[in-house]
Order: C-alpha cells, then structure tokens, then sequence
C-alpha cells in the first residue's frame, strides 16, 4: 500500500456530514484535480494504540483504484493507495 501525503491545503477530501454527524468522504483533491469517491466499500473505527487517537478508516473506489483514507480526531486526512486500475 502506497501513502500519499497531502501536501498542501489544496491537497483534502471532502466528507459529507450525514445522519448523526457521521461523515462519509464524498471526494478527493490531489494536485488541484477533484475525483469523486465512486463507492465506500467498507468503514471501521481503530485506536491508535501509541498516541491513544481515535482513527476512521474508510475502504473506498476512486478513479477505478480502491484507496484507504483514514481521518484522525484533530481531521486530520491521509490516503493510502493500494490495488491496480480497473
């Protein structure tokens, strides 16, 4: 799996804020360029053992490539790539 760090402010996902304050990513920023999140394949809570943090960790399809994108407690957001186009 590949990390990729954002690096710069324009570098984001965008998350929608639904039912019950759960937000959902709806769609990445990289390079100034906006892919839509095609689907989120899976969901799961971890906590970061060494700094205590709650972490989101999302399973998601974007351009044809699944992605984990995971959210810590300050929103902090990183995405990791893993997989072969489709």
């Amino acid at each position: 799996m590949m990390l990729f760090q954002m690096k710069s402010e324009e570098d984001c996902v965008l998350y929608y804020s639904g039912y019950k304050g759960e937000e959902t990513p709806r769609a990445v920023i990289i390079g100034g360029r906006e892919y839509p999140v095609d689907e989120v394949l899976w969901r799961k809570r971890i906590l970061d053992r060494d700094s205590g943090k709650r972490i989101e960790v999302f399973g998601c399809k974007v351009a044809g490539r699944a992605i984990e994108i995971r959210k810590d407690e300050s929103g902090r957001s990183e995405i990791r790539l893993s997989g072969t186009p489709s």
